[in-house]
């Protein structure tokens, strides 16, 4: 017996001893992950221009995007996006839009303003029976800025953006809007074509792309390839 109590002793000390609480080695600034996230964005940060008209080039990707959101007006001289007279028809609300408008992806929630093949791309026109509008197409293919002929983004093009975070992308787009902001991607996912994908720019889901019905109104910021 007196064996059989000398082994539970034995085996709850070492049970102990085993549990002891071992010391955590502190760890100084920043995690692995958010330094590779830190040099990322240094990198797509470094990789934007502002070339002083009214357009940011991303030199690597050859992208040239408005500094401006749809609705808003480029003024020239202070190289800033508030050149929509503030109460006027083009800025009739909200102060802080600075004249930007709200477009929907398209006025059915089909696939009558995009292509069917992958990836369903936002068209001019309907490639199904049912006929549709679309608000966003037109906010960029009749914007003449520059000259030049512009489209909607899409989704990939658009996350080269946040990558640097949001205080680095307002250094280069300064009136952007704390809302979702429309990509020229449908849903393919989506088999009746109710959704397209949207780009979050609010301070609390910054980055993240979202399906979002087709007929609900959106921000658009246009894009071309560069020369």
């Amino acid at each position: 017996m007196k064996i059989l109590h000398s082994c539970f002793a034995l085996l709850a000390f070492s049970f102990f001893i085993n549990c002891e609480m071992k010391p955590v080695d502190d760890v100084y600034g920043l995690s692995p992950e958010e330094t590779n996230q830190l040099f990322a964005g240094l990198i797509a940060n470094q990789s934007l221009r502002d070339n002083g008209n009214g357009t940011i080039t991303d030199v690597i990707t050859n992208l040239i995007w408005q500094k401006c959101t749809h609705g808003q007006v480029y003024r020239a001289g202070f190289n800033d996006c508030l050149g929509a007279p503030q109460g006027s028809i083009y800025n009739p609300y909200d102060s802080n839009r600075a004249g930007a408008i709200q477009v929907a992806f398209c006025d059915s929630k089909t696939h009558a303003c995009n292509s069917i093949s992958f990836p369903q791309v936002l068209q001019g026109f309907s490639s199904i029976g049912i006929l549709g509008t679309s608000e966003l197409y037109a906010a960029c293919q009749n914007s003449n800025f520059l000259g030049a002929t512009w489209r909607v983004p899409t989704p990939i093009e658009f996350q080269r953006l946040v990558i640097p975070g949001r205080a680095a992308t307002l250094q280069f787009f300064p009136s952007i809007q704390e809302e979702d902001y429309w990509t020229a991607w449908s849903n393919q996912d989506d088999l009746p074509g109710e959704t397209a994908f949207a780009i979050s720019f609010d301070r609390q889901s910054y980055g993240v792309q979202r399906s979002v019905v087709k007929t609900q109104r959106n921000y658009v910021r246009c894009v071309r390839q560069g020369p």
